[in-house]
């Protein structure tokens, strides 16, 4: 069996226990369960996206967002855009996908011989969040915090090509989490 069934089995032994302590009211029951469930979908939201940003994929990084969503960067040192991105402030789920459609776009125009680059189509970009903290508000509001880090495989070598904050809030819309809004800090 794989390591993530085991990591799961106290988890889901908890809720066992909780549902059938509370199997007159099954209130607490219920939350708990709920609890797990939004949780889990969270993740796979924050995962959702992130694979989108390492790929390239502008549908799959998008779609994490509500279509109202607005995607921030904070520039700790200045208040151009950081490197890979046109904006400071990216407004709705089109403009969204524009962070990734626009350096898809950007890379066929880069003379490799030139410039340190890479191909963002490919796996070359990992994007690692760690330090991950999600917390349930109330039953469809959700605050994330994580701290990522970019390393990249370019025509010169693999080396760290930033670091930074993600602060994510995130909201149940018709059942499905959604973020609305992300404020990436570097």
């Amino acid at each position: 069996m794989s390591s993530a069934f085991h990591r799961a089995l106290p988890l889901v032994a908890s809720c066992l226990a909780l549902i059938a302590c509370n199997q007159s009211t099954n209130t607490a029951g219920d939350v708990a369960v709920q609890a797990i469930a939004d949780r889990t979908a969270i993740e796979g939201v924050l995962a959702q996206t992130n694979l989108g940003f390492e790929v390239s994929d502008p549908d799959k990084f998008a779609n994490a967002f509500a279509d109202n969503a607005v995607y921030e960067l904070k520039e700790l040192y200045g208040s151009d855009p950081v490197f890979g991105y046109q904006r400071m402030r990216y407004e709705g789920r089109a403009q969204i996908r524009e962070i990734i459609t626009d350096r898809l776009e950007g890379q066929k125009k880069v003379d490799p011989n030139k410039k340190l680059t890479y191909d963002p189509a490919s796996l070359r970009r990992f994007n690692r969040n760690s330090d991950s903290r999600v917390e349930l508000v109330d039953a469809t509001h959700a605050r994330h915090w994580s701290t990522w880090m970019v390393v990249m495989h370019t025509n010169q070598n693999v080396h760290i090509s930033a670091v930074g904050r993600y602060e994510d809030e995130l909201e149940k819309r018709n059942g499905q989490w959604l973020i609305t809004r992300r404020q990436r800090i570097e």
